[in-house]
């Protein structure tokens, strides 16, 4: 028994210790332009990246060691909306969108990203700061939200 709880103190001091250098990453401060969230071992981790001018590329990136299964209960798989700064929606996919009612999955391998395109360029937004924010919409579990923030000029 003793033998075991040294362990696992010894575990928790050098897991908690760390190299200093992923820090940085975690907290979004690190070099990586892929992602807004920055690199964190062991999660999803969702990122908005503006492709051009109103069209934005969401994804999921598996960061585990191990595939993440996602099941839907229809064809839909993101769902965005846009909004003011203040917080007043403007836009919502899914109340403007069909989606088969049929059961589905999506299966993210480790280090594997779930890509797709939101295309706001037939909105008639105008001059002014506004919020993308995407997330997946799976039966269960979370739904890897994220929030970019953008302005019209």
């Amino acid at each position: 028994m003793r033998a075991i709880i040294s362990l696992l103190i010894t575990m928790l001091i050098v897991v908690g210790c760390g190299d200093g250098h992923t820090s940085n990453n975690q907290q979004g401060g690190g070099n990586n332009p892929e992602s807004d969230q920055g690199i964190v071992a062991g999660e999803m981790a969702p990122s908005i990246t503006e492709l051009s001018p109103l069209q934005y590329e969401y994804k999921v990136k598996n960061q585990t060691e191990k595939a993440i299964t996602l099941k839907f209960t229809s064809s839909q798989r993101v769902d965005f909306s846009v909004s003011t700064k203040e917080g007043q929606e403007l836009f919502l996919y899914s109340s403007t969108a069909s989606f088969l009612s049929a059961l589905g999955e999506e299966s993210i391998a480790p280090g594997a990203e779930f890509k797709y395109k939101i295309n706001l360029t037939e909105l008639d937004l105008q001059k002014g700061e506004y919020l993308l924010t995407a997330w997946m919409t799976p039966e269960e579990g979370a739904s890897y939200k994220i929030t970019k923030e953008f302005t019209l000029e």
